[in-house]
């Protein structure tokens, strides 16, 4: 009998389990609670017991950006501790302009220095958790001394360029590139009776000059002026004008724009707004999509409520002034003076020609002799300052690619508009008035009626006044400025006029989505 081995047989190791990224997500998702603020904050003071941490949102305190701007020194540490970021591509907001990198910071540490100072800063997502020694008898959870000073200190860097316009879209910002604009938009580029401009002018320096008349009669210090008519006729850049003879004063009055304000809560920032700059003028622009069945009844208890708007300047407009509530359009207590924009008669269309003139006399390509305005003021009747526009950019467009056919003299005595015909100039603008006309003759019955009174040489712009005092009458988290007012601080990274070395954010739709434990939703837990 053979001896044998009894052999036992070796199972093989089972083979290696792969990597699940759902396992991850799933187990990071799952948390009793979706509030890791708390977790963070405990944590760093766990790992740095002498320090004080102290969050705060970016939106609202920027300081790398505040370092961009060569205020404080920001350095990235990825000695000790990671980062992540999601980089990508902003478009031009014109084709021709190139754009530009852009960057979300999903976690970073920094050494960050201010004022001789040294501080620790983590950024998470949208919050910054800075981290200072505890100096004297701090307590060690704050809170710090200078880190309060710092925070103090950017707040007054946020807001202290008075070069701006406030735009409210949603949120509020202030606009660099808005007041650019503005203060190229002067008077004597606005098509408009010289005696309404000076009253215009006059209407609204001298309110905001005379805050102690209207507290000598005991009456509000507010004013409200609506700009209506149809399109096109120079509301705006009339609106743009009063807001440079503003901004031009020796102590110079903020100015308020009105992009879009769906909702009622935003109807309160726009309004709360306002009161902390007052003095200020607030524009509504296209006041009928502002006012809406909506939001009709809060604005007007924010209008003149009970609420104090002393120092508020309100500017409307409207092409559809019958469309509006009567409750805005003719109740005084809102606005009280009201500007017609009609269509402008020969003599207007002939200074806005002059003005064309004026612009391209020094462009040797172009021959505009000065007696063609005239000439095409007369044949486009019923025409707004838009179309005429229209007209002498498409004009303009085909003379500079040379698209308009050789000009040949009319035999035997033809018709040839007084000698007009060899300018190249007025044959063009004639063939895109004509081609513009069927749009003009398109337009609303009501706007046919005062093209047909454009023979009367209307004044362009009346007003109805309600009064005004006068020396005479002397006696001896969000995204939004604040969603839920009582527990959002204000979005102030948007005020910032963006400039500097720190990348731009990437657009909305690319910001990272929060996963959030459903008991937890509601903003309040």
């Amino acid at each position: 009998m053979e001896p044998f081995t009894l052999i036992k047989e070796t199972p093989s190791p089972p083979p290696p389990t792969p990597h699940h990224l759902f396992t991850n997500v799933l187990s990071l998702t799952s948390s009793k609670t979706a509030d890791h603020d708390l977790q963070y904050i405990a944590a760093l003071r766990a790992a740095h017991p002498a320090q004080i941490v102290t969050a705060c949102p970016t939106y609202n305190i920027p300081l790398r950006a505040f370092a961009a701007a060569g205020h404080a020194t920001c350095d990235l540490d990825t000695v000790t501790d990671a980062f992540a970021s999601w980089r990508g591509f902003n478009p031009p907001r014109l084709r021709q302009n190139r754009g530009t990198l852009a960057e979300s910071v999903h976690f970073g540490k920094f050494h960050y220095q201010w004022n001789r100072e040294d501080f620790i800063l983590f950024t998470v997502g949208g919050m910054q958790y800075i981290l200072k020694e505890r100096r004297g008898s701090e307590d060690v959870y704050g809170p710090s001394q200078i880190t309060d000073a710092l925070i103090q200190t950017i707040g007054d860097w946020l807001l202290g360029d008075q070069e701006v316009v406030w735009v409210f879209d949603l949120y509020w910002q202030r606009s660099k590139e808005l007041y650019h604009e503005v203060m190229k938009a002067t008077w004597e580029k606005v098509i408009l009776d010289e005696s309404i401009k000076k009253d215009l002018t006059s209407v609204t320096n001298k309110f905001f000059s005379s805050k102690q008349v209207y507290e000598d009669l005991g009456v509000p210090w507010k004013r409200g002026l609506l700009f209506h008519g149809p399109p096109g006729n120079g509301k705006t850049i009339s609106i743009k004008a009063l807001m440079h003879t503003l901004l031009s004063r020796k102590d110079p009055i903020p100015t308020l724009y009105v992009r879009h304000a769906p909702q009622t809560y935003h109807i309160r920032s726009v309004f709360q707004q306002a009161r902390a700059l007052a003095p200020c003028m607030l524009i509504l622009e296209d006041v009928e999509t502002i006012v809406t069945p909506q939001t009709r009844s809060y604005f007007f208890n924010e209008m003149d409520g009970l609420e104090n708007n002393d120092g508020i300047s309100v500017v409307a407009s409207t092409n559809f002034l019958d469309r509006l509530d009567p409750g805005l359009s003719k109740r005084p207590s809102r606005f009280d003076r009201k500007y017609l924009f009609p269509l402008p008669n020969e003599h207007e269309r002939t200074l806005y020609c002059e003005y064309w003139h004026h612009k391209l006399e020094h462009n040797a390509a172009i021959v505009f002799p000065r007696k063609l305005a005239p000439a095409m003021a007369s044949i486009t009747p019923g025409f707004s300052f838009a179309f005429l526009q229209e007209c002498f950019v498409a004009t303009l467009l085909i003379l500079a690619r040379g698209e308009d056919d050789a000009y040949t003299a009319p035999r035997g005595g033809g018709h040839d508009d007084n000698g007009l015909d060899k300018y190249e100039m007025w044959r063009v603008f004639k063939q895109q008035a004509d081609i513009l006309r069927k749009e003009v003759e398109g337009q609303e019955g009501q706007q046919l009626a005062a093209w047909r009174e454009d023979r009367e040489q209307q004044l362009p712009t009346t007003y109805t006044d309600m009064g005004e005092p006068t020396d005479n009458h002397r006696h001896p988290h969000n995204e939004q400025w604040s969603t839920h007012p009582d527990t959002v601080l204000p979005d102030l990274e948007r005020l910032r006029v963006r400039d500097g070395e720190v990348l731009p954010e990437l657009p909305y739709p690319a910001i990272k989505g929060r996963y959030l434990n459903s008991a937890a939703y509601d903003y309040r837990l």
